[in-house]
């Protein structure tokens, strides 16, 4: 029991730690621009810590559902020139952008880190390490063991180049259409036709998959340096294309998860190990920034339309209708969370 509290509570400061990158980007780049910051907060509700330094309150609060960071004029007008109703439109942009970006550049280092460690997602040879149960991969026949020599009508060598050759076409694969495996077993050649199928991964959302290990590899600083960003777009791919279904599709909806499914499942995933934890941190610190560009009311998104709008008419949109929108985009993604978090909360319940 003391064992699952402490796993718990890994989790919820893990996500602080993802919260306080965000509102970090959101801060620095702010003071850089001149602007005055009011409040550096993670978490909502009561505070648990507070202190104030050169004018700014900085705070702990009791629910880790998030965080902000407010500035002087930031919905409102204020003639003070330090306001950030006053500043260019160019510093609001940036400063804005600053926290998804944060992100981005978190979950690039966290997945440097990965490599140069141990991560499937660089593979070694083209051979497959395991399949994962009742994923289309394992319902097809392909087994642990088998040497891919061919993928979507295209020769692998054995080699590192093959390899990546092997990870590249299953990646750009659309996923509406199978890929033909051909492999080598005890000495035969067998074709397996293999459809990606919405599978949901260990952070509870839905993406396209097969379920194929590989063998993984490491990797030096600098290949890593390099391997990092098409790692990052490769997922931004799925996520988006996973976004795109739940969207015009109704696809993953029952497996959305929220707050508390998140906690749940980071503590589960930190179990198995450090790298794990790097895993989980790199894949929500990827989906925060990306979420967050979202042009919706209430997100880093939402905000960056409106100061776009401002920089065309040459004019800023009333602040009251401005406030007015995100306030009202707001009570919109606090009902979802509200829904999706009783959702998390029934799950947990049913065991």
């Amino acid at each position: 029991m003391i064992v699952d509290i402490l796993y718990i509570l890994l989790a919820i400061a893990l996500l602080g730690v993802l919260v306080m990158v965000h509102e970090f980007g959101h801060y620095i780049v702010g003071r850089l621009t001149g602007m005055t910051v009011l409040e550096f907060s993670i978490g909502f509700g009561p505070k648990l810590l507070g202190w104030k330094r050169k004018g700014i309150d900085y705070s702990l609060r009791v629910v880790p559902l998030g965080g902000y960071c407010s500035f002087l004029g930031e919905d409102e007008n204020n003639s003070d020139p330090r306001a950030m109703n006053n500043q260019p439109v160019w510093r609001r942009f940036l400063t804005v952008l600053a926290g998804p970006l944060m992100n981005f550049i978190f979950a690039f280092i966290v997945c440097v880190v990965m490599l140069m460690g141990y991560f499937t997602a660089g593979v070694s040879s083209p051979t497959v390490e395991s399949v994962y149960a009742d994923y289309p991969a394992a319902q097809a026949g392909m087994q642990a063991g088998d040497v891919i020599v061919e993928a979507g009508g295209v020769p692998i060598e054995f080699s590192d180049d093959g390899a990546d050759l092997l990870r590249a076409i299953i990646a750009a694969a659309p996923v509406d259409q199978p890929i033909d495996f051909t492999v080598e077993r005890d000495g035969e050649r067998m074709t397996f036709s293999v459809a990606p199928a919405a599978m949901t991964d260990e952070t509870g959302a839905t993406a396209y998959m097969i379920g194929i290990v590989f063998p993984g590899r490491t990797y030096t600083f600098g290949e890593a340096l390099a391997e990092a960003p098409r790692l990052m777009v490769d997922f931004v791919k799925m996520m988006l294309d996973a976004l795109k279904n739940l969207v015009f599709h109704g696809q993953g909806v029952d497996d959305m998860a929220g707050p508390v499914g998140i906690i749940s499942v980071v503590s589960e995933v930190a179990r198995e190990g450090f790298y794990m934890v790097l895993y989980i941190l790199f894949i929500i610190s990827l989906n925060l920034g990306l979420m967050n560009l979202l042009p919706l009311p209430a997100l880093d998104g939402g905000r960056l339309v409106f100061l776009i709008v401002e920089a065309i008419r040459r004019k800023p949109v009333p602040p009251e209708k401005e406030g007015m929108v995100h306030g009202i985009g707001m009570l919109l993604l606090l009902g979802l969370i509200v829904v999706i978090t009783w959702q998390d909360i029934a799950r947990l319940i049913a065991g």
